[in-house]
Formats: structure tokens, C-alpha cells, sequence
């Protein structure tokens, strides 16, 4: 949204708001203080990882960690970064686990708020379930549809409910608020969430293009240089990772970067798909497939040029799963569906040395169930 469009919202709805109305550098403190809280969470991940070192889980390799004494108990996580569901156990980034009584074929997304608790959507039952930090059930909502979005600094998720509203669940509160919308498109099925900015801003749309931006007043409509759908937004949310409307008979449509402040595309490409932000913004993720397999994976920079990439060398062989690990790592679900292996690798930004995570073992068809679940 410009500073333009942005100003004249607030200005609009300032009858129905307490107080005075924001000014425009009312409108940009705000906006600065956003930024520098993610810059803050950032900051605590240096630090954590600093403080800790990393390692493989014993309950993802089966092994026991080697250890000279007692282990003090597990930090729950305060910074982006892919947090791992395999076999009933919530891998946090920092190494920590938490049981949770739920099987990876009922599990369509994963998310971890930074309060520690984790967010999962359902296809059995439909819903949207949340577990405490310790992983004991803590609510279940019933859903409109089972998609979840989660803010770039993890402190918000978002779904739509079995009343067609959008429910709100920030880090630190114990339940979800609730806000009209998003629109449905024709009326009867329920609209997209395609990002949160924060608690009180989510970008909306019809699943095809983002149309409006939500918040506690209503919807506002949203006006970009040309149609797109928003994928995902940079940690200082200075630039939207975008999809562009595919041709008719293309199977994947063109990706690009968007600066909703400039209003432009700043680049562009027909080559990448599902653009998703590293926790610093420096870099992209792309997968490109369907069906929960994916022959393609790549690592781009913001000018959408290939870092390194990912392509099926196997007859079977796809990724299943991928996400960022932290800046400079991407965790790989990989299985190779004519054998039923699975197996979870960490590479680097050029897609090389690979260090094994979890090592090829048995599961499921991958278009019934991602035995690695990543958390978005």
C-alpha cells in the first residue's frame, strides 16, 4: 500500500477511531517502529545462535546428543526460521522438541509463534489447532478453509473461520480476535489471506490477485501497478514477493518483487514460483510442481538471478517440503516417490554440501502425506 493510499484509510475511518487522527509522519513512525521491532527479533537470533550451538535433534536421528552433565531445559524460540514435524515431535530451530499428539498425514501447514506455540492446519478433523508451548492441546477452531498465514516475524497467524471472519492469533495472547472478511469471491467461498503485515494489517484477495488490506475497520482496496497476489513479505516489509495472472495454457505464471511504497515491480521472473523471503531478505526461495512434489528448487537473489538450484536428477526423486533453516540455510524434504523414501537435508544459498539431517528411511506417498512438515 502506498503512503498515499495508507494515509487516506486512517483519514476516512478517523470518526470511528479514539483520538486524534494520524498524520502522515504519524503513519511513518508507526511504520518505523514495525520495522525496527523486526529488526530487534533479528537481533535475538544473532544472539541465540551465538549462545547455542546447533545440532540434530536425537529424536529426529535416534541417537542420544552426547553430554558431560544435566541439559538445562529447552529455550522456546523468539526468531524466524523453519521449525520440523516428523513422527509426533515439533523440531524448534534452536534444536529443542516438543511432542504433539498429531500425525503428519492429517497436517497441511505448520506454524510456531514466538511465544512457542504452535499453529497447525487440519484436514482431520478441518480446523485450524492450536498446541501450547508444551505441546498439550490448547484449542481447536473449526474453518472455513485450512490455510494459515503467518507474519514474517512469526508473532501473528491468521485463518479464516467457519463464519466466514478472519481470526487473529498474536504471540503472547491467549485468543484469537476476530475481524470481518476477507471478501468472498462470488459469495460463497471464503476469500485469502495472502499475508500478514501485522496483527491489525492483513494483505487480502481471491486467491488469484491481492485486492484489499484488512484490518479492524474493514477493507480497504488495494491498488497495484498491475494485478498480482502477494506470496509473501520481507522481514522490514519494504518489498512483497508476488505473483503475476498466468496465461491461459501456462502451467506456472511469472514471480516478481514488488515495492508497494514506490508502487512498481523492481524485478521479474518466468523462471521462479512461491517466492518465500529469507530471514534477513536478502535472498528467495522458489519451488516449482504440484501435488505436495516439486522437481524444481532454486535460491534466488533480489534481482530474481539463480543462486543455486535444485533440479530432479532421479525418476522419482522431488522435494516435498522446503524452507529456510536461517539466512544463509535451506531445509529440504526429499523423497523419491517409486521407492517410498524420505530423507531431510540442510544446503547452503548455492544448493551445495548438504548435511544430512535425517537419513533415508521408509514413509508415504508424498500426494498423501509430507512426512517432514516445514513450518511457514
Amino acid at each position: 500500500m502506498t503512503e498515499e493510499t495508507f494515509t487516506h484509510e486512517l483519514e476516512r475511518r478517523a470518526d470511528v477511531v479514539q483520538g486524534v487522527p494520524l498524520s502522515l509522519e504519524d503513519v511513518r513512525s508507526r511504520a518505523q517502529g514495525i520495522r525496527r521491532r523486526r529488526r530487534a527479533v533479528a537481533a535475538g537470533a544473532v544472539a541465540a545462535a551465538v549462545a547455542v550451538a546447533i545440532l540434530v535433534p536425537a529424536v529426529l536421528t535416534g541417537g542420544t546428543p552426547r553430554s558431560d552433565g544435566p541439559q538445562p531445559a529447552p529455550a522456546v524460540p523468539t526468531a524466524p526460521g523453519a521449525s520440523i514435524l516428523h513422527a509426533g515431535v515439533v523440531t524448534r530451530p534452536d534444536g529443542s522438541t516438543v511432542p504433539v499428539d498429531v500425525s503428519n498425514e492429517d497436517v497441511s501447514q505448520l506454524g510456531v509463534l514466538t511465544d512457542g506455540r504452535i499453529v497447525v492446519a487440519l484436514q482431520r478433523p478441518y480446523a485450524v489447532r492450536v498446541y501450547a508451548a508444551d505441546g498439550t492441546v490448547q484449542a481447536t477452531y473449526p474453518v472455513q478453509a485450512n490455510v494459515i498465514s503467518m507474519s514474517a516475524d512469526d508473532s501473528v497467524a491468521a485463518w479464516v473461520d467457519e463464519d466466514y471472519r478472519t481470526a487473529v492469533l498474536q504471540s503472547g495472547v491467549a485468543e484469537p480476535v476476530t475481524m470481518d472478511g476477507p471478501p468472498s469471491p462470488g459469495g460463497e467461498s471464503p476469500g485469502s489471506i495472502d499475508a500478514v503485515l501485522d496483527a491489525e494489517h492483513l494483505l487480502v484477495g481471491d486467491y488469484t490477485t491481492t485486492t484489499g488490506v484488512l484490518t479492524p475497520a474493514g477493507v480497504e482496496d488495494l491498488a497495484t501497478s498491475e494485478p498480482l497476489r502477494v506470496t509473501d513479505v520481507s522481514p522490514e516489509g519494504d518489498l512483497w514477493a508476488v505473483a503475476f495472472i498466468p496465461d491461459e495454457n501456462a502451467q506456472f505464471g511469472c514471480s516478481g518483487l514488488y515495492d508497494p511504497d514506490a508502487d512498481r515491480v523492481t524485478a521479474r521472473s518466468c523462471d521462479a514460483s512461491g517466492l518465500r523471503f529469507s530471514p534477513d531478505g536478502r535472498h528467495l526461495l522458489s519451488l516449482r510442481g504440484d501435488n505436495n512434489m516439486f522437481g524444481e528448487g532454486t535460491v534466488l537473489d533480489l534481482d530474481l538471478r539463480p543462486v543455486g538450484s535444485f533440479e530432479s536428477a532421479g525418476k522419482g526423486a522431488v522435494i516435498s517440503r522446503a524452507a529456510w533453516a536461517d539466512a544463509t540455510h535451506v531445509l529440504v524434504g526429499r523423497t523419491d516417490w517409486t521407492t517410498g523414501t524420505w530423507s531431510l537435508v540442510r544446503v547452503g544459498l548455492g544448493w551445495d554440501d548438504p548435511d544430512v539431517v535425517v537419513p533415508e528411511g521408509p514413509g508415504g506417498s508424498p500426494e498423501q502425506v509430507a512426512e517432514f512438515v516445514l513450518s511457514e
